[in-house]
């Protein structure tokens, strides 16, 4: 029997996370409707559906927004790259009340990392010797080098009073996700680190967002991120 609370959900992007979404999905109850690809996107047959969860690509990102603005579909983004569109996105969505939520990276652990990064920032305050940068390694698909999570993070640090941060990426095959944070002076090193264990925990974060996204008021003012969602 179908639960009350269960959602149908539209997956764009049939890739290995489109997957791993389609599995935590169902395992919560919700209904997929549909696991879109190109072919689907360009017939433009959409199914009856409460919200949409992508991850497609840089380039086809904005697109499957305005696709899913043209239907008030509520839409959890996940894709990274396509942020020199940002504000053109914002906008849209403020004029039009589409309910969007875009995250760089929709795992819990990451969300607790920028929040313990938040606490290990205030206790370096005033400690000037030493120096910050971020690093991160994806697997070999990725498409975005740095990360959209690894901007992310250098930008949790600059807005707290820090200098540009340097990032740097690495792609090595079979690597979910990995950020780290180093603090170095001359005589130590600091570091702080997030290491995914798989893509399990971005899809239950995508899913949360969705079951999150559906039940805020259809007059969408923002693009909304995890923040929102788990404060």
């Amino acid at each position: 029997m179908k639960s009350p609370h269960s959602l149908r959900i539209l997956i764009i992007g049939p890739g290995r996370m489109g997957e791993a979404v389609k599995a935590v999905a169902q395992r919560a109850g919700h209904e997929v409707v549909g696991t879109w690809g190109r072919t689907e996107l360009a017939a433009g047959h959409w199914p009856a559906a409460d919200v949409a969860i992508e991850f497609t690509a840089p380039e086809s990102a904005v697109s499957v927004m305005a696709a899913c603005r043209a239907r008030q579909m509520p839409l959890v983004s996940g894709t990274t790259g396509w942020e020199e569109h940002w504000e053109d996105v914002a906008d849209a969505v403020a004029s039009s009340g589409h309910r969007l939520l875009w995250a760089p990276n929709f795992s819990k652990g990451v969300y607790l990392f920028r929040k313990a990064l938040g606490a290990v920032m205030s206790g370096m305050e005033g400690h000037d010797e030493f120096s910050v940068a971020v690093h991160e390694i994806h697997h070999t698909g990725k498409r975005d080098a740095p990360s959209g999570t690894a901007k992310a993070v250098a930008r949790d640090i600059e807005e707290r009073g820090g200098a540009q941060v340097p990032v740097t990426a690495q792609r090595i095959a079979g690597v979910p996700g990995t950020h780290t944070v180093t603090w170095r002076s001359e005589i130590d090193s600091i570091e702080l680190t997030h290491s995914a264990m798989s893509r399990t925990g971005f899809a239950s974060g995508a899913v949360a967002a969705a079951e999150w996204l559906v039940h805020q008021p259809a007059n969408g003012h923002k693009i909304f991120g995890m923040d929102d969602v788990w404060g």
